[in-house]
């Protein structure tokens, strides 16, 4: 049966949920799920509370709960699962992570971007010494909500290095699988625009104790999976991991001539939509 498109989003959010949630994963309830049933993707994490308290899987069933509410638009019950996860997650977990994104994520359904935005900020202030991927993934929630039509920050002078010509950033990690699956439409989005004149940089960062090891794993990758592409570079930088909110790769950014964030996606892309997109910069 082919739904219309609202539909088949909140099926696909609500399967997200359901498997995320460990409590009491029954047939019945997939099936409660899997036939949009929202309401019993409450309950079933309420019964676990009951029968085991707030235990890990209960704050991780939580933290999908509260953001499967976010993406289906039920913003009151986003509002108090992120309450209560705020309230029963450690610092820098992922519950305390979900539970900031989805306040601002309500902030801006209801109209108040600047506030979301301040949200976010204030807690990458206060979570300055947290751990890289925590602090990423505030960030990337900000830029997010702010920052297409903004200067691109830049990272380590790379950016300024290239002005004057369009910029896609494919920020990477060696260890990634959607990264690789990525690598045939990425390598011939390069192999066609770079003769136009766009700049190509993919950064990442190490994630391992031992950088000269790693460092080995990221240049094998490079000449294997991404066929030794030329690009302006593929810099080590955790600098630019934060800045663009790598929390999850692969992210792409496309930025015009003038420095402007056209596009950001923190997720993989079809080789078509990341040809639509610099398209846009190219007109």
């Amino acid at each position: 049966m082919a739904y219309p498109v609202p539909m088949a989003i909140r099926l696909c959010a609500l399967l997200l949920v359901a498997a995320a949630i460990h409590a009491q994963p029954s047939r019945t309830g997939r099936l409660k799920l899997s036939a949009g049933d929202f309401y019993s993707t409450e309950s079933i994490l309420e019964v676990h509370r009951l029968e085991k308290g707030e235990d890990a899987e209960y704050k991780e069933g939580l933290a999908w709960v509260a953001r499967g509410a976010a993406l289906l638009g039920e913003w009151d019950a986003a509002a108090t699962h992120a309450a209560k996860l705020r309230a029963i997650s450690e610092p820098s977990s992922y519950g305390h992570g979900t539970a900031i994104e989805v306040e601002a994520q309500i902030l801006e359904a209801r109209g108040k971007k600047k506030d979301a935005l301040r949200l976010l900020e204030t807690e990458l202030e206060k979570n300055a010494t947290a751990p890289v991927a925590f602090r990423s993934r505030i960030q990337k929630r900000w830029n997010q909500i702010g920052l297409v039509g903004r200067a691109a920050p830049d990272f380590d002078g790379t950016l300024a290095k290239l002005k004057g010509k369009p910029v896609v950033l494919f920020l990477w990690a060696e260890w990634c699988g959607d990264c690789k699956a990525q690598a045939p439409s990425f390598v011939n989005i390069v192999n066609k625009y770079s003769p136009r004149g766009v700049a190509f940089v993919a950064p990442t960062r190490f994630y391992e104790k031992d950088p000269a090891a790693e460092q080995k794993k990221i240049d094998a990758q490079w000449r294997t999976t991404y066929k030794d592409l030329k690009i302006a570079g593929v810099p080590v930088s955790e600098a630019a991991m934060i800045t663009y909110g790598v929390s999850a790769t692969p992210t792409f950014v496309v930025i015009d001539k003038k420095g402007i964030v056209r596009f950001y996606a923190p997720t993989r892309l079809t080789e078509q939509r990341l040809a639509s997109e610099i398209d846009r910069v190219l007109r």
